[in-house]
């Protein structure tokens, strides 16, 4: 189909491949930085795969700390925490009110909780370009709340992406690992085009463009919309294509700056609901935001998981080798002040 981006050459020809130091971000097991982070999450929307291969959205959480590590290679809920079956694929994006990055853990759910796979903290331009933290702009009092199930997009459904600035894509790869990647934009970035069909720009991140990577194999996307000061969430899920359609990335430019590709949802399946989660996290609540300074700088974290990398050759070694806390924390300053779009 035209403009329609369906291998991988397409696809790094137009958002570029992935970066080598981007990619020895990843960690095979939680460390200290990840406990750490750990220990102040309140909230996690978690991505699943069932054994039909769909792929379900939801938040988890409650008080910080409701996930914590057992070792390094398996993360423990709280008792009560509804988890899916055992065996299934699973991606948690880790949120700490107030801290513009997030934390990415992927595995398998047991009878406890996640066997890990690999961690990394990806980085803050979603949260800075949604403000997610900020202030809402109109808080949604709870007794004014629509919800409801759906095979469309409804008015209440439309209504809410208007107002959503934040949403994180589900994913699987080839071999069924699950994958959460989140998105920022300011509100109603999330474009319905019709009743059943939802498009999502693509704007810089981490450069390691895993969910487009996993689209090639498996066109199956789950995509969970958040709006600050709402405790609702917005579930669409359906099959997803990307495209360069010039008059579509045109639409969707902010600050003269045009996507290079957008994701296209065809929905089969909408849930509007209150999260009780969110509700127990207070995620919207700024006086439970984390203070600066609490946590590592993100390029303190970054530089010892990349100096922690097993990747073997001689690039990797390079890249470990000239890796510093104060080259990434300068690199960042830039990233985050001049590619956001």
């Amino acid at each position: 189909m035209k403009h329609e981006i369906c291998d991988v050459d397409a696809l790094e020809g137009t958002v570029g491949g992935q970066p080598l130091a981007a990619l020895m971000k990843s960690i095979a097991a939680l460390d200290a930085h990840c406990s750490a982070v750990l220990g102040y999450s309140t909230a996690a929307v978690m991505m699943h795969r069932d054994r039909e291969g769909v792929i379900h959205a939801g938040v988890m959480g409650g008080a910080a700390g409701f996930a914590r590590p057992d070792g390094g290679d398996h993360l423990v809920f709280d008792a009560g925490t509804a988890q899916p079956e055992a065996g299934s694929a699973a991606a948690l994006l880790f949120l700490v009110p107030g801290w513009r990055e997030s934390l990415r853990v992927n595995g398998r759910i047991d009878d406890t909780g996640l066997v890990v796979e690999e961690a990394f903290v990806h980085c803050g331009k979603a949260m800075i370009r949604s403000h997610l933290w900020s202030p809402p702009v109109a808080a949604t009092e709870n007794g004014e709340h629509v919800a409801g199930e759906s095979d469309r997009i409804d008015d209440a459904q439309r209504a809410f992406l208007s107002s959503a600035p934040f949403a994180v894509v589900g994913s699987c790869d080839g071999a069924g690992g699950a994958d959460a990647s989140p998105k920022g934009d300011p509100a109603g970035f999330l474009r319905v085009l019709d009743d059943h069909t939802v498009a999502v720009p693509d704007r810089p991140g981490n450069r390691r463009t895993d969910t487009f990577h996993n689209l090639l194999d498996r066109p199956a996307v789950t995509v969970l919309a958040m709006s600050p000061g709402d405790d609702r969430v917005l579930e669409l899920r359906g099959q997803a294509r990307m495209t360069t359609d010039p008059q579509l990335l045109t639409s969707m430019a902010v600050k003269d700056q045009v996507p290079k590709l957008a994701l296209v949802v065809d929905v089969e399946h909408c849930s509007l609901r209150v999260s009780d989660a969110v509700q127990r996290a207070a995620l919207w609540d700024d006086t439970t935001h984390l203070p600066d300074g609490v946590l590592p700088r993100a390029a303190k974290i970054w530089a010892d998981h990349v100096k922690s990398s097993d990747r073997s050759g001689l690039a990797a070694t390079a890249v470990r080798t000239g890796v510093s806390e104060a080259a990434v924390r300068a690199g960042i300053a830039v990233d985050y002040r001049k590619n956001l779009y």
